[in-house]
């Protein structure tokens, strides 16, 4: 009873902009404990937990569409790299795929290919030259002149390539490998 008449007492004194900051102070902590209380509650019914395939496995590359009831299609799909290697001042990756391909994107990082970081040395505006036919991909890394690059190329460094494949129906799969040889510099 003693600390309700100190807290009012406290807070009788305060003039109006004290009074508004203690209001704010206490919405956004009562906002902060419903957020709180609510992932809380989130986590323990398990809601957001990834999706995993058949059997409960999850396969590496492959991500799953929102759609229901979609068969898990990795005998179906696959986008492999062959071959990645330097030559000359450009690295160049090559590959194939297996399904019903929209696109393929790749990208070279600098490390190895689970714990990379992107890298600006490339010119992002070259795409994968792809053959439709032979379903084949080839992606040329070359420099990009046209704008100040921040992360020049270490000719002691390692570099390693990812390629995610578009396919119909939502479905996304990648490879990734080592490039190898040296790079320019």
């Amino acid at each position: 009873m003693a600390c309700q008449v100190r807290i009012v007492g406290w807070y009788s004194g305060l003039d109006l902009r004290g009074k508004v900051v203690v209001w704010l102070a206490a919405a956004v902590g009562l906002f902060f404990a419903a957020y709180l209380g609510t992932l809380m509650v989130f986590s323990l019914l398990g809601v957001g937990e990834e999706q995993s395939g058949p059997a409960g496995t999850n396969a590496p590359g492959v991500t799953y569409p929102e759609t229901t009831g979609a068969s898990f299609p990795e005998a179906d799909l696959a986008v492999n790299i062959s071959s990645a290697r330097w030559e000359g001042e450009k690295a160049v990756a090559e590959g194939s795929w297996k399904g019903d391909l929209s696109s393929v994107h790749c990208d070279l990082l600098e490390g190895n290919r689970e714990f990379g970081r992107a890298i600006d040395w490339w010119d992002r505006g070259v795409p994968a030259a792809m053959s439709w036919s032979a379903r084949t991909f080839s992606q040329e890394f070359v420099q990009d002149e046209g704008r100040r690059i921040h992360d020049p190329l270490d000719p002691e460094a390692s570099y390693a390539v990812v390629c995610l494949g578009q396919f119909s129906g939502g479905w996304q799969i990648s490879d990734s490998t080592a490039v190898e040889g040296t790079p320019p510099g």
